[in-house]
């Protein structure tokens, strides 16, 4: 994340930052919490989620390696809005917010990376916004199984790359690893389990995906991604 900073600048952060380890499961802060500090994902999955009085949980955002959370917040001083959670077992950098200050008052190119590194996240807010109204279950999950496979604009990750990250459009087959379960994916992508399920199904059904547990093999990305332009929408 901090590619471009001056070097000293880097090693005072990196003296000042703490390695955390998540079990999977574990929660890492709470929606209230006080945010001293931002977070990066070095290894494993985080989940950022909010959820209701009656304890219905949407999930926000699956965070994976490369990853940096809680830095707006940090700058306006207010709590967390959300719950951070580890949906696999995570090692996670700790940046605190008076290690950041010291180096945004010395070194222009911080406001920069912090600026940049926001503004993706805004951008794939607005992404999220327009996908959810506009788009239909079936053309949210095959825009996810695209970006997941690098292959597709929308990135569920919060601006890291895919993990594949391999594919294109133009590229004839490839196959990705489901990052989390089920019910978690349908949470995030803004539908029940049971309609994620019937979606799978049926793109399972047409050829369009082979589904083998968590592992998801596109025979054709190029006809997959026209499926959804079609007008032949489940």
């Amino acid at each position: 994340m901090f590619d471009g900073l001056d070097a000293a600048h880097v090693d005072f952060l990196a003296a000042r930052s703490r390695a955390i380890f998540l079990p999977s499961g574990q929660v890492l802060f709470r929606k209230g919490t006080p945010s001293t500090g931002f977070y990066m994902v070095h290894e494993g999955l985080m989940q950022l989620s909010v959820s209701n009085s009656e304890g219905v949980l949407k999930v926000l955002e699956i965070l994976r390696p490369g990853s940096a959370f809680g830095h707006a917040v940090m700058f306006v001083r207010e709590p967390y809005p959300v719950d951070a959670t580890a949906l696999a077992d995570a090692r996670l950098v700790f940046v605190p917010a008076a290690a950041v200050d010291r180096v945004l008052d010395d070194d222009p190119g911080m406001a920069r990376i912090m600026l940049a590194s926001m503004a993706r996240r805004l951008q794939s807010k607005i992404q999220d916004i327009a996908m959810l109204s506009l788009q239909s279950a079936t053309q949210r999950i095959v825009a996810y199984i695209l970006g997941a496979a690098g292959a597709g604009s929308y990135d569920l990750g919060g601006g890291a790359a895919p993990p594949a990250g391999e594919a294109s459009l133009d590229a004839r087959s490839t196959r990705i690893e489901l990052p989390a379960l089920k019910h978690v994916l349908a949470s995030r992508l803004g539908m029940t389990p049971e309609t994620f399920s019937r979606a799978m199904r049926a793109l399972s059904e047409k050829g369009l995906i082979r589904a083998d547990g968590a592992v998801i093999e596109i025979p054709d990305i190029a006809a997959l991604d026209s499926y959804t332009r079609s007008g032949s929408i489940l």
